[in-house]
């Protein structure tokens, strides 16, 4: 399988979850969206990883000034969508509640098994393998400034927090099915890791 294709399928794989997770388990619009914020934790979380690792390979000064600073927006970023998107849904709903909704995303039971026990640590295991076989075994942190790794989510970050600062200011204006978010969504960042992850072999 070429590179090209490999990403294809990662992507598509990535996108079959939670789409699985709403015709098969029963998924709604906040359970998909608290799935891609998990996501994006774990994302941010790996970056620093990353970050670390390359200071500590090059004892560059600038470069950890420069890799806590994008980290830092990155945060933020992180902070003000999430901040967003819990407001978006009970300005639809008027009786939607996010620790109700919250608490049926960990406890869901399928097959006796609850969802939260093991999807979260499925989720974090697939971060750490990616981590370790596409950045610590070909030892990306020799090749590469610390800015390759911590600019992403910087420009992922002050894109969704773009996006979902304008749907929830649409959001007062016009009421948006479930459905427009949750397919809106997944659509979205399936484009978008499409079009960034090609981006890499062109």
């Amino acid at each position: 399988m070429t590179p090209k294709r490999a990403v294809l399928f990662q992507t598509l794989i990535e996108a079959l979850l939670p789409i699985l997770g709403y015709f098969y388990w029963k998924w709604d619009a906040s359970f998909i969206l608290l799935f891609y914020l998990i996501d994006w934790i774990l994302f941010w979380v790996l970056t620093v990883f990353k970050a670390r690792k390359r200071i500590q390979f090059s004892g560059n000064v600038p470069e950890k000034q420069l890799a806590s600073k994008q980290l830092i927006i990155a945060f933020l970023c992180i902070l003000s969508t999430s901040l967003a998107v819990f407001y978006i849904l009970p300005n639809i709903h008027a009786s939607f509640s996010w620790t109700e909704r919250i608490w049926a995303f960990l406890s869901y039971s399928d097959m006796g098994i609850q969802q939260g026990f093991i999807l979260i640590p499925l989720m974090v295991l697939s971060g750490y393998v990616t981590y370790k076989q596409q950045f610590l075994l070909p030892q990306l942190f020799r090749k590469y400034p610390v800015n390759y790794f911590t600019r992403e989510p910087v420009k992922q970050g002050l894109l969704l927090s773009l996006v979902f600062g304008l749907i929830l200011l649409v959001s007062y204006f016009v009421n948006f099915p479930d459905e427009v978010l949750l397919f809106g969504t997944v659509l979205g960042v399936v484009i978008y890791r499409l079009a960034n992850r090609s981006a890499l072999f062109s």
